[in-house]
């Protein structure tokens, strides 16, 4: 079990959070992290990068000069990919770079982020933001605080919450999103994660990574192996 101190908006320690490095994965599972990224660098992408062949080229399709007789090369019309002005020979056309990645591998991906921030230290959790006004000095008041000022930082409040985002989103090198929201591309893509104790504890209910309310209360039954595969397919 991973102790993971939890402070208050003003640096204080707060208690701390248990979290099971097993129900992480235990391992960090790099090459699956990397992929991830690329999946989402990928689907990213616009693709909207657009050349004109010689088809689409405006001009006459005349021959230039006859075919045989001048002592040149044979030439067709002056929309040929090999001459200024012309078309462009296989160039690139609007296209989807997207793909997806099973359901599972990315929910694994997530939790290795997650279980390597946490192992480097990376990951501050707060028991609130403290913030109640719109304001980019109260996000770097609480980064200041946190000892963060200056750092690449990914702020995650428990669910969207305008004051915080329209607060942090002009300050140079922080974004802001919901915790439940998170992915691979956004944990790795900032060196800290400062998250919210509430939205802390669902990122790792969505992630199974602790049992939830319901499963406890309900009753021990039999495991055949279905009902956790439904629960992980709901939860995703």
């Amino acid at each position: 079990m991973m102790e993971v101190a939890v402070k208050t908006a003003d640096g204080k320690d707060a208690g701390t959070v248990s979290v099971d490095e097993g129900a992480l994965g235990g391992m960090v599972k790099r090459r699956l992290m990397h992929a991830a990224v690329v999946m989402h660098q990928a689907n990213r992408r616009q693709g909207s990068a657009n050349t004109k062949t010689r088809a689409e080229i405006a001009g006459s399709t005349k021959k230039l000069y006859r075919q045989k007789g001048t002592g040149r090369a044979r030439a067709g019309t002056r929309k040929s990919g090999i001459r200024v002005g012309g078309g462009r020979i296989f160039g690139p056309k609007p296209r989807d770079f997207g793909w997806d990645m099973p359901r599972k591998q990315r929910r694994a991906a997530v939790k290795s982020a997650l279980l390597a921030k946490l192992k480097d230290g990376e990951v501050t959790v707060v028991d609130g933001f403290g913030i109640s006004e719109i304001g980019t000095k109260h996000v770097v008041a609480l980064l200041d605080r946190l000892g963060l000022k200056g750092e690449k930082v990914m702020l995650a409040p428990a669910e969207h919450n305008p004051t915080v985002y329209l607060s942090g989103r002009n300050v140079r090198r922080v974004a802001v999103k919901p915790a439940t929201d998170l992915n691979t591309h956004d944990l790795l893509n900032f060196t800290n994660l400062v998250i919210e104790k509430a939205g802390f504890e669902a990122l790792l209910k969505r992630l199974g990574a602790v049992e939830s309310d319901d499963a406890a209360a309900a009753p021990a039954t039999a495991d055949t192996g279905d009902s956790a595969d439904k629960d992980e397919t709901e939860a995703e």
